[in-house]
């Protein structure tokens, strides 16, 4: 085959544009791959800074730390001012008036209820003396020392704003040996607030002082101060109002949360894994409410716990993976 000038110039020409044009798709096609890889990249960070609450959040880091099960790991170190909630209401004044929460164990009328008549009436059948002559309730706000009278009383702790909480959650989540189940008042995780979030509170008729019903009060949101003065929660607040609902109260509700619509990050267990709210929980949840699934934070799927619509508490009830040592202080 002759080819003249003309033509070799033509092909010559035609080559370098196909040079560009595979360069060109090369570039793309990296660029892709790099964005795959990232989204898959199993180094990246599995709680972000930026999904915390920069009001309260002061400071957030990776540091050494060591597992409960005696390994060496990376945990960030998250730390939060207090942020103590006045609003309550907590513990009524009168028998007259209505409260926040409370868990009763007693033998009259037991389980979860609106602190009002119905429970200090209870509480004074079961022998708990919580009532005075004059229909005023015996109130501990853990500011003296407890009275040696026998007296029961509704607990209302002082909040302390001066405080720094700091919580140490693994960096990479590993799988124990067997599911840890929270105990009372044991530390399940923290809120993306900086809220603390704990167990059942503790039990009235078996309490730390037998013969002494002491009854801690919870707000309509799930939360109330430890003696210490900082807040927790022992409910995800995003989802109480449907626990209400499903529990046949309805004298109080949550209004200063707003209520999950669709699903919500609403922070992260001690052992690493998310916490999320869902308006209509998932099916094929496991024993402790978890399940592996895509949510808008994790579209490439997490195990995360999911908050109960119904059971209150509704907070896990167990957690798969391993905490760290001291994973929560304070001071």
């Amino acid at each position: 085959m002759k080819i003249n000038i003309t033509t070799f110039k033509n092909l010559k020409t035609f080559g370098f544009v196909m040079f560009l044009f595979m360069l060109t798709l090369t570039a793309c096609s990296s660029d892709s791959d790099t964005k795959d890889n990232n989204d898959d990249d199993p180094n990246e960070d599995l709680i972000k800074e930026s999904y915390f609450n920069a009001a309260s959040l002061i400071s957030y880091q990776k540091v050494p730390c060591t597992l409960e099960d005696g390994s060496e790991g990376e945990c960030y170190q998250l730390e939060f001012s207090s942020n103590p909630v006045d609003n309550g209401p907590f513990c009524p004044t009168t028998i007259n008036e209505i409260g926040g929460l409370g868990f009763y164990d007693g033998a009259t009328n037991p389980g979860f209820q609106v602190i009002k008549e119905s429970l200090f009436t209870a509480m004074e059948a079961d022998g708990f003396d919580i009532v005075d002559n004059n229909g005023n309730i015996n109130i501990d706000d853990f500011t003296n020392p407890p009275d040696p009278g026998g007296y029961s009383f509704c607990l209302q702790a002082v909040p302390n704003n001066n405080l720094q909480l700091t919580f140490l959650i693994p960096v990479e989540p590993i799988l124990a040996s067997s599911n840890n189940n929270i105990e009372t008042v044991e530390l399940i995780g923290v809120t993306i607030d900086g809220v603390p979030i704990n167990g059942d509170p503790p039990s009235v008729a078996n309490g730390p002082v037998l013969g002494v019903g002491n009854i801690p009060a919870i707000d309509p949101c799930g939360g109330h101060h430890d003696p210490a003065g900082y807040y927790h929660m022992h409910f995800v607040a995003e989802s109480i109002n449907q626990v209400l609902e499903s529990n046949g109260i309805n004298d109080v509700s949550c209004t200063l949360v707003n209520q999950v619509s669709n699903s919500k990050l609403i922070g992260f267990a001690k052992d690493g894994f998310p916490i999320y709210a869902y308006e209509i929980e998932p099916s094929g949840l496991d024993e402790c409410g978890g399940i592996t699934a895509n949510t808008s934070d994790y579209p490439n799927g997490v195990y995360h716990y999911v908050a109960s619509n119904t059971d209150a508490p509704n907070v896990p009830k167990c957690l798969k993976g391993v905490a760290a040592i001291n994973s929560f202080s304070f001071q």
